[in-house]
């Protein structure tokens, strides 16, 4: 129905598998046995035998024109606060191709992410709201994660949702990238399906139909000013008018857009350029043409009618999908496959059937001996709960544990507290490290095992981290590479360009002069404040004196200069 052809790039690591010139291969050792181990992890039932099925798949992303699936695991069960959620199943199976460009013509994929080991895990019909989706969706991520084996990059791990309301068909939304686009994707898709049950009450008491009158209007003066309709005519095309009996009001109007859901099925095979009555006058078409275009295709007052522009090779087909997107509409919900958008959805295509699966004959069953599964579930990492409650006993706040085992720092957290004592502050430290880009622990380990022997102050272990550029030389010592950003002086031992500071270097103050004057002139501004609120006063002047020079002295010393200055005011008559 697209009318595309699809182009296949290979790359190096491509072969005749992946371009489907040969037999697929078994599943590897550690694929097989990743999935064994998610299955365990949720609380699954490992099945006895891996049957692998092909599961047809038309949109060119899989040269063989099916994807191959197989399940592992059945029947979990996730606790997800005090409730369960059903697994329904867990299946290995293969990526897909990469698209790379697409245009009216044609899809270009490349080879390269064909084949890569997927796992997709299932759950039962059991979650209730978008935020309990995505609370669910981050905690099953979770705990996938501590198998160790998931990748970490950003889209690698995807949600569809299943989602749909009373009165509705269930919908699959494909693509969701991140676990903060789950509510919006679907409390935006749960508005449409509220505003689909209620189109269904409308047009109860009208006379709708799927008899179209078409009328052939490209050679009307309707179309003379509007350049959506004069581009396409230039180029070979038709503009044709239909009429829409008793869909007036509901195609575009307050929450009901069903004019909408009829684009983008005409756009999933390559048809654009709908308009309709409900959003006339527009595009250059004035009332008075659109009255006469009314008049035209016969429409009454419920009526509404439609243009296209389009080949008239294509007209037949464009007729169709839109009779049957309005016998649709007289059910409510249609089932269907969409795609997420940033904060809502689009159509992709009908949602497929059961037929849809069926026996791989080129792949053997595999069998999962108990000997061999027990073997494997040996290798089951503790649960998140367990993983967090050991963090906890070491004095680890419970909010930075959950980010270490979310991030997987969680070992090197656990090293450090070991090491160095104080969780809190190695936990604090660690978030920043980690929130960078490029963690680099080596470095964060120098700068911690500085800080806890006291050469360097707290207010500037974090920005000597985000900032300090440095190496360690074969003596262990610190060769300082870059230190313009920074907005404190170091014990250099010389003042060449690269520098090198010994092991218990000390950041200090390049004149005491300066901390004096800041906190002098902090105390003066502030005078009468320090007489109503005495010694109350210093938390309040402690965060002024701080943001002039954050990380430029010892921390204890401000304190002490601060606390003499205030004395000196409360005790002066």
């Amino acid at each position: 129905m697209k009318g595309k052809d699809f182009e296949y790039v290979k790359t190096e690591n491509s072969c005749l598998v992946e371009m489907d010139e040969e037999p697929p291969h078994l599943p590897g050792k550690e694929t097989l046995e990743t999935a064994i181990i998610v299955s365990l992890i949720l609380g699954c039932r490992i099945v006895d035998n891996v049957h692998f099925m092909r599961k047809i798949v038309i949109d060119g992303s899989n040269t063989s024109g099916f994807q191959r699936t197989g399940i592992v695991g059945l029947h979990g069960i996730f606790k997800e606060n005090s409730k369960n959620i059903g697994i329904t199943s867990i299946t290995l199976e293969e990526e897909a191709c990469k698209k790379i460009m697409e245009d009216e013509k044609k899809i270009v994929y490349s080879l390269d992410r064909l084949g890569i080991p997927l796992i997709e895990i299932a759950t039962d019909p059991d979650i209730r709201s978008p935020k309990e989706a995505r609370e669910v969706a981050e905690r099953i991520g979770l705990a996938v994660k501590q198998s160790g084996m998931i990748r970490r990059e950003a889209s690698s791990i995807r949600q569809d949702l299943n989602v749909s309301i009373r009165g509705g068909n269930r919908v699959e939304i494909k693509g969701v990238q991140s676990l903060s686009q789950i509510e919006r994707v679907l409390s935006k898709e749960i508005e449409r399906q509220e505003s689909l049950v209620e189109i269904v009450d409308v047009l109860k008491g009208r006379k709708v139909s799927t008899e179209l009158l078409l009328e052939d209007l490209t050679n009307s003066a309707f179309f003379k000013t509007s350049e959506l309709f004069t581009k396409g005519i230039k180029t070979g095309r038709r503009v044709y008018g239909f009429s829409l009996p008793g869909l007036s009001g509901v195609l575009n109007s307050g929450k009901y857009r069903l004019g909408r859901e009829i684009a983008e099925r005409l756009k999933a095979v390559g048809i654009g350029g709908f308009i309709h009555s409900d959003e006339l006058p527009n595009y250059g078409i004035e009332e008075k043409e659109k009255q006469e275009i009314s008049r035209r295709l016969r429409s009454k007052d419920d009526d509404a009618f439609g243009l296209v522009v389009l080949e008239s090779s294509r007209i037949e087909m464009c007729i169709e999908i839109i009779q049957n997107r309005i016998q649709e509409a007289l059910k409510g919900v249609p089932a269907e496959t969409r795609g997420a958008l940033e904060t809502g959805t689009k159509y992709l295509r009908p949602l497929p059937g059961s037929s849809r699966m069926y026996p791989e004959t080129d792949i053997p069953l595999i069998p999962l001996d108990s000997t061999y599964v027990k073997e494997v579930e040996g290798r089951v990492p503790p649960s998140v709960e367990h993983r967090v409650k050991h963090l906890e006993s070491l004095g680890i706040p419970r909010q930075e544990a959950f980010n270490s085992l979310w991030k997987e720092y969680d070992d090197v957290l656990e090293s450090f507290v070991h090491d160095y004592g104080n969780p809190k502050i190695c936990a604090k430290f660690l978030s920043v490290v980690y929130s960078t880009e490029s963690p680099d622990v080596e470095k964060a380990r120098i700068l911690a095992e500085r800080f806890f022997k006291g050469n360097i102050p707290s207010e500037s272990l974090e920005s000597l981290y985000q900032e300090g550029e440095f190496e360690l030389s074969e003596n262990r010592k610190i060769i300082l590479l870059n230190k313009s950003s920074l907005n404190f002086s170091l014990a250099l031992q010389d003042h060449s360009e690269t520098k090198e500071i010994g092991p218990d270097f000390r950041i200090k103050s390049e004149n005491i002069d300066t901390l004096v004057k800041i906190i002098d002139s902090v105390v003066k501004e502030n005078e009468q404040l320090i007489r109503e609120r005495r010694e109350g006063s210093f938390k309040l002047l402690m965060g002024r004196v701080m943001k002039e020079v954050r990380g430029q002295f010892d921390g204890n010393e401000i304190s002490r200069l601060l606390s003499q200055k205030i004395n000196e005011v409360i005790s002066r008559k």
